[in-house]
């Protein structure tokens, strides 16, 4: 047995006001024995730790701390991490040993501790559901991590009679898909309670929730009557045991209420955004002319523009401000704050970020009354007074997620004509229940689980040209091969479980992901991408290829020891298109530039139908040469970076008037 890690409590910097709960924080620097910082902090609250007061009283606290490993060079911390979590740490003559982490903490390298054993710890975790169903240790430590997200101030009280757990919408015609996939429905009234406790002055059409191992997007219905909510499956993370239930406190059931449906929040164009739009056909000059209108914007924020800015934000007590006593020193400070925000976030987004006047950012949701057709859409977003309108049948709507990296992936949906029942969805995308393939799948493989898209109707930057969507699903040999470890892997189990202590293996396995996880393979990837981008086009073979593996990174569909293995399997053909300069274009089975419907998915399969469009392009008298399309791809490629170069130039331009008028 390796000796504990033990932490010297000395000198401890407190961080926590008079009447907070609060916890040890070790913060390691470095691999010595001594390079680390002890705080005491604030103790979040969450599921875990909300239930831990409830069983343990008001000393809870005392059984849990909290490391982070904030160590620049990666083998060496992850190194040092994982020793450090076998070890255990020795403080105050108790040893504590790793719990588990939310998501966002892993991402910063920090994680629980708990004084317990880990066949406790293990025991503990069960009382909130049988996390071992899960295989993928990813997406179980993601299942995990619920239980260590923090609570928000608004929770909404839902007793066990008040909702229900509902099998999904699903479909498809070579694949099955989930249409409802992280989305379920509230009544009127579940929404007119989120609205009392938010203080909101209207109606949220659509609330992202948290309800022990629940969680997902909520969307208005108005015939939901018999129950306050209904959940679907595929939002069930994991399952509360029976005996938890029936054990829980009153106020332990409610639902946290993660985010919301809100106006006027409005979509920018960054740089991958820019670079699918031009290689779909949207000319250079619609996207110079939006650029240079957000830089005038920007540049005349203090005087000439201010009011029009503030319009687009839905800033109506500012605007009645200036409306009252004109743009005062007061004012004029908030405005130039918020012009330095902008400029903040176009230096996070490395300069290219063009706001679209005529788009939102919005949570994409399924269709509460199973009328909209595939290809359709409904939208409502709010609106100024004088702005408003209504969006007639066939209105057209470019629709994507960031990031994005497939052409496909900017999808062209339609108002529908059904409006009738859905007035009173507002600020949210509702998307068809039916269909080949979930349009949110086809936006780089998203679901409806708190995911927001980006939508426009601005004409200028509707596509000229059809894509079919990428097949993001695994290939039928990739599935086979899944299903064939997943029984290997349960025959497996139960030859050793006399001999392997499962519960202790979960436990190690926890522990390994988190110390060595790191998400240097994404950028890997993300790098390789650009690089093919810069050169070649994002319609290129590469970027088409590097595209589904970025897709497998995000949906944690494969570990990072398989993600490299594919990635360096692929590099000698990147080279060599590089090398080459060719683009390495696929024949018609990448499904590009097919001239049917925007909406229509290319199933894999259907071969016939692949012939048939060959026959069709063929015959047709007019074609692009090879030559000629290597050309049109390098000027659209000449855009995005033109935009890229006019952003840098801008910001940095700017920041020099800025620094001159200070000195």
């Amino acid at each position: 047995m390796a000796y504990h890690f033990c932490i010297d409590l000395t000198n401890v910097e407190n961080r926590v006001a008079e009447g907070e709960t609060s916890i040890i924080h070790v913060k390691f620097h470095g691999t010595g024995q001594n390079d680390y910082n002890v705080y005491r902090e604030k103790l979040e609250k969450t599921l875990l730790t909300k239930y831990l007061r409830e069983i343990e009283g008001p000393d809870f606290n005392q059984k849990l701390m909290k490391l982070t490993f904030d160590i620049k060079q990666a083998n060496e911390a992850n190194g040092f991490c994982k020793s450090v979590l076998e070890r255990g740490i020795f403080c105050r003559q108790r040893s504590y040993f790793f719990l588990g982490h939310s998501d966002e903490q892993l991402k910063t390298k920090s994680c629980y501790l708990m004084r317990a054993t880990q066949v406790e710890i293990h025991e503990f975790l069960a009382k909130f559901g049988d996390f071992l169903e899960e295989k993928n240790l990813g997406k179980r430590a993601r299942n995990i991590g619920m239980l260590f997200s923090p609570l928000n101030k608004a929770v909404v009280p839902l007793a066990r009679r008040k909702y229900k757990v509902q099998p999904d919408i699903t479909g498809g015609v070579t694949t099955t898909y989930t249409f409802t996939d992280g989305c379920g429905f509230m009544s009127p009234e579940f929404s007119s309670e989120v609205q009392q406790i938010l203080e909101l002055d209207y109606q949220p059409s659509a609330v992202h929730v948290r309800y022990r191992g629940i969680e997902g997007m909520l969307v208005l219905k108005k015939d939901l009557t018999d129950v306050k909510v209904q959940f679907h499956n595929s939002m069930q993370k994991f399952i509360t045991p029976d005996e938890l239930d029936e054990n829980m406190p009153e106020d332990f059931s409610f639902v946290d209420i993660v985010d919301y449906s809100r106006p006027y929040v409005n979509g920018y164009l960054d740089t991958g955004m820019v670079m699918l739009l031009a290689d779909r056909g949207v000319s250079a000059q619609n996207l110079h002319v939006l650029q240079t209108g957000y830089h005038e914007l920007l540049q005349g924020m203090c005087r000439t523009t201010a009011e029009y800015f503030l319009r687009f934000k839905g800033e109506f007590r500012l605007l009645q401000e200036i409306q009252d006593k004109g743009i005062d020193g007061t004012i004029t400070r908030h405005l130039k704050g918020r012009r330095q925000k902008e400029l903040d976030e176009m230096q996070k987004a490395a300069y290219t970020r063009i706001l679209v006047p005529e788009s939102r950012v919005v949570f994409a949701v399924c269709d509460p009354y199973n009328k909209l057709k595939y290809g359709e859409c409904y939208f409502n977003p709010t609106m100024p007074e004088d702005e408003a309108k209504v969006f007639h049948a066939g209105q057209r709507f470019v629709v994507t997620r960031n990031p994005c990296y497939h052409p496909g992936d900017l999808r062209v949906l339609k108002m529908t004509k059904e409006k009738q029942g859905y007035e009173n969805l507002r600020d949210c995308l509702v998307l068809p229940v039916k269909g080949p393939c979930p349009h949110a799948f086809e936006c780089f493989g998203g679901d409806l689980a708190g995911k927001k898209f980006f939508v426009s109707w601005d004409k200028n930057l509707i596509p000229n040209e059809k894509e079919s969507p990428c097949d993001y699903s695994p290939t039928l040999a990739a599935q086979l091969l899944e299903a064939s470890s997943k029984s290997v892997s349960k025959a497996l189990e139960k030859i050793t479980r006399s001999q392997t202590n499962e519960e202790l293996k979960s436990r190690e396995e926890m522990l390994e992901y988190f110390a060595t996880f790191s998400d240097e393979i994404p950028r890997m990837i993300d790098g390789e991408y650009m690089k093919c981008a810069n050169a070649l086009g994002p319609s290129s073979k590469p970027c088409r290829q590097l595209s589904k593996l970025l897709y497998k990174a995000a949906s944690l569909t494969e570990d990072s020891g398989k993600l490299r293995k594919e990635l360096e399997q692929m590099k000698p053909s990147i080279q060599s298109a590089l090398f080459s300069g060719s683009s390495n274009d696929q024949d018609l089975d990448d499904g590009h530039d097919y001239p049917d419907d925007e909406g229509s998915t290319r199933p894999n399969q259907v071969r016939s139908r692949l012939s048939s469009k060959r026959l069709t392009l063929t015959a047709m008298s007019f074609r692009l040469s090879r030559d000629n399309l290597t050309r049109l791809r390098r000027a659209r490629n000449e855009i995005w970076k033109n935009i890229d170069k006019t952003a840098k130039d801008f910001v940095e331009g700017m920041q020099r008037e800025t620094q001159i008028r200070v000195v």
